[in-house]
């Protein structure tokens, strides 16, 4: 990928990009929303006013069948969150989420998304903004995971039901004065697992002589990139550039032998494959894989 040099840049495209690793003050806010390359956060409408977003949604008849709410603080504040990323722990928080029914429980997948944080955050300042930006969904879908209804949004399955039943989806535009839904939102995450099970995918079965940050910028281009501005793909693509050797790289994804980092990210690879799918196909099937 060619990009112009830095200083035919305009001031406000390198001000938006934190990817860059500008100040704090000149990173791009987190309502830009860099997985739908939208804003996520009323944009274009008034915020809700006070005690609004506080009002009881209709109770569906199916509401005594599901389970109590989750009482769980956000999944990367405790468990270990101040430990090393490990690509087994990643393993088996995916592979947790996927029940014998073939259901996707968010509230694993959350704690999987808690290690792919640890996963970015390991590989330096320059993967702030991806970070940032993954945190502000995953707090929102802990949210609604934890909040009043909670119990709707058990499963992915169960999040789509519910919303679509009480017209809370958003296919247009936000429901007025209300955060964006749990499918909207789960919706960027769903995006960005795909980038990085393909990213570890091209890790796991690389050869000596690739180089990550060419792996990565393939993974995003396909995953990715189709969602982004001009800017948000450039600021990317230099992030990328920053990416440690593949011998580093491999170390930090598995402090093991080389062959045994390969069989890992194999097995990671396969769960991150499945969970996708799962949730790609319940997307799909109401129509959901382009919201706004």
């Amino acid at each position: 990928m060619s990009l112009p040099p830095l200083a035919a840049w305009p001031r406000e495209g390198l001000a938006g990009a934190s990817l860059l690793g500008r100040p704090a003050s000149a990173e791009l806010p987190v309502s830009a929303c860099m997985w739908g390359g939208r804003p996520c956060c009323w944009s274009g409408e008034s915020p809700p006013e006070k005690g609004e977003e506080d009002k009881p949604l209709p109770v569906t008849p199916t509401d005594a069948a599901l389970p109590p709410p989750s009482s769980s603080p956000n999944p990367w504040e405790k468990e270990g969150s101040q430990q090393k990323f490990q690509l087994e722990r990643l393993r088996k928080a995916f592979g947790a989420s996927i029940t014998p029914h073939g259901e996707v429980l968010i509230g694993e997948y959350l704690r999987g998304w808690k290690e792919l944080i640890k996963l970015m955050d390991s590989l330096g300042t320059a993967f702030r903004l991806i970070s940032r930006e993954t945190s502000s969904k995953i707090t929102l879908m802990q949210d609604h995971h934890s909040g009043l209804h909670g119990p709707h949004y058990h499963t992915v399955q169960s999040m789509v039901t519910f919303e679509l039943a009480n017209g809370l989806v958003g296919f247009q535009f936000l429901p007025a004065g209300r955060p964006p839904s749990g499918c909207r939102t789960l919706l960027r995450l769903h995006r960005a697992l795909k980038w990085l099970e393909l990213f570890l995918h091209k890790l796991g079965t690389s050869g000596k002589d690739e180089e990550p940050s060419q792996m990565c910028a393939s993974a995003y281009q396909e995953a990715l990139a189709p969602y982004h501005s001009w800017w948000v793909r450039q600021a990317a693509a230099l992030a990328f550039m920053a990416l440690p050797s593949r011998r580093e790289l491999l170390h930090t994804v598995c402090a093991e032998e080389e062959q045994k980092a390969r069989s890992l990210l194999h097995a990671t690879v396969r769960t991150l494959f499945d969970v996708y799918n799962i949730t790609q196909e319940v997307y799909a099937a109401h129509l959901m894989l382009e919201l706004p």
